[in-house]
């Protein structure tokens, strides 16, 4: 009976090396696939990884763990010790080795701009793909909100918005976040610096040029041009507590997007006018009906595309019949008289005999607005140090010093709202597009995304992409001579139900499990790298 014992041990020992069905499965796999796209066959190499198994983590690494720079695939590969990995961003490989689109370590933006097809990762295996916007939105001393001020009777600014992080400050109109990840210290060009350590402002510079970053903290940075002396003056003081949050603007892939400037453009001069209701100049109590009446206003940017959403702006017929932007208030007026109130519009009409007024999202609640604006009451505007009504000469001189604004175009792409994206519990990312598969429909559009160059929208070269399945595996891809029409249908043919195009070229680098598949013929600036924690 023993021995029968022992023999049935024995036997299920050997069947569980030799039967596959006992075999453990790996997380990650490589082969070599021929797909026939178009009626060509395309061979690519393919490394596909398990996110389902608890093991498995993802992370960005750059080049030395700097914003700027380049480091060797494989002196990456030995020093982080992956089990995958594959190039990202683009990135300027001549001359300033910056990167191109956002790049999020450790729950922390190293670097962000414009509109990004982007991969997200949260939970270190939980990952997710989408085109947006990224802003950060900034709070001070605690406030969510910009608020009436009774004593001093005249608004608290509490909130700023920042549009690029750890960019060298090329946007005079730029509002930058500068932390400890580019350097020591950063070149500006001669705007306002406002430091931060302890989340409190310690120390506002103006006229910044060779300034040091905090390595316990962070600076803030209005270009030259990016806000009046007034404008700062409102919002930072030493002492001033600051926080943020990121907010997401998704961009539907397919969505035919206008041509727009990722980054705020000449016409965002702060132009300040001040407003009256009913020919008054300030505000005074009603006895009878025992409260305040609010009669004047400031109009902040003329023209301007609506940036900034804690901003108040004046659209006139020079900017065009209408627009469509970010939800927010407009008032219309018609030959100095207000014809209509609309609370939380997208759409802005401008009357061939009159103008809008419109506050940003952010700038205030309903009932500013309404205890201000209603139709029939009278607006002029009038010269601070006077007091004198001189409505048509201010507009008209307002209007003339932002032509800029003018030509600048509104991009529908404005208007989008967030799409379940959030940002504040991602932990890295990597951005680069165009978006190829999205909900498993095949992307062909790329111009709409933003790309012009030939050897994106038409010609063949090395190409390197990433996808996710709707059973979660994380899908690496490289091949040569592609157009991205046919990158695009593979990944599809891999059963991407998202797949987005990495950067190419001499760029594409691909490695698995101890083997280089794909080497680069340059050094590279950021990498997404897989690691299995059981191995």
């Amino acid at each position: 009976m023993k021995k029968r014992v022992l023999y049935i041990l024995i036997a299920i020992i050997i069947l569980s090396f030799t039967n596959p069905a006992f075999a453990v499965p790996e997380n990650v796999t490589t082969e070599v696939r021929t797909i026939n796209v178009g009626g060509a066959n395309k061979s690519v190499n393919v490394v596909t990884i398990d996110l389902n198994s608890p093991h498995m983590e993802v992370e960005v690494v750059t080049a030395n763990d700097k914003v700027s720079g380049s480091e060797n695939f494989q002196a990456m590969i030995n020093r982080k010790k992956p089990i995958a990995a594959i190039n990202a961003n683009f990135f300027d490989a001549y001359s300033s080795l910056e990167p191109y689109g956002s790049i999020m370590k450790n729950k922390r933006f190293t670097y962000l701009e414009g509109e990004n097809t982007s991969l997200m990762i949260s939970g270190k295996n939980k990952l997710s793909m989408d085109r947006f916007k990224t802003t950060i939105q900034g709070y001070l001393n605690g406030k969510r909100e910009n608020t009436w001020n009774n004593t001093t009777q005249k608004m608290d600014f509490n909130l700023f918005n920042i549009w690029y992080v750890n960019n060298l400050p090329t946007d005079t109109t730029g509002v930058y976040l500068f932390t400890p990840e580019r350097g020591q210290s950063i070149m500006l060009n001669g705007g306002t610096s406002i430091e931060v350590i302890g989340d409190k402002v310690i120390k506002i510079t103006k006229n910044a040029l060779q300034t040091a970053i905090p390595t316990n903290g962070y600076l803030i940075y209005y270009g030259k041009d990016a806000a009046t002396d007034q404008y700062i003056v409102d919002r930072f003081k030493v002492g001033t507590s600051v926080e943020f949050s990121f907010n997401a603007e998704s961009i539907g892939a397919k969505q035919e997007v206008a041509p727009v400037v990722a980054a705020p453009t000449l016409s965002a001069k702060n132009t300040k006018l001040f407003g009256s209701l009913n020919k008054n100049t300030k505000n005074n109590y009603n006895n009878s009906a025992n409260k305040m009446e609010f009669n004047i206003f400031n109009i902040w940017y003329i023209n301007t595309n609506p940036i900034d959403s804690s901003g108040v702006y004046l659209y006139t017929p020079e900017k065009g019949t209408s627009f469509v932007a970010p939800v927010g208030h407009a008032i219309t007026v018609q030959n100095k008289i207000i014809t209509k109130v609309e609370l939380n519009t997208k759409t802005v009409n401008i009357p061939k005999d009159g103008y809008v007024i419109y506050y940003g999202k952010d700038v205030a609640k309903e009932d500013y607005i309404t205890d201000r604006f209603s139709t029939g009451k009278s607006v002029d505007f009038y010269n601070e140090a006077t007091l004198k009504m001189d409505t048509d000469n201010i507009i008209k001189n307002a209007v003339a010093a932002n032509q800029a604004a003018i030509s600048s175009k509104v991009g529908a792409n404005l208007a989008v709202a967030a799409n379940g994206i959030d940002l504040n519990v991602v932990e890295d990312m990597i951005s680069a597009g165009p978006f190829l598969v999205n909900n498993g429909i095949v992307i062909t559009d790329y111009l709409s995304q933003g790309f012009k160059e030939a050897k994106i929208l038409t010609g063949g070269a090395q190409r390197s992409a990433l996808g996710l399945t709707k059973d979660n595996k994380l899908i690496l891809v490289t091949g040569s001579n592609l157009t991205m029409n046919q990158l695009a249908n593979i990944m599809k043919n891999l059963n991407c139900d998202k797949a987005m195009n990495l950067d190419g070229g001499a760029s594409s680098g691909l490695y698995a499990k101890g083997k280089m598949i794909t080497t680069p013929g340059r050094k590279l600036n950021t990498v997404l790298m897989i690691y299995d924690r059981v191995k």
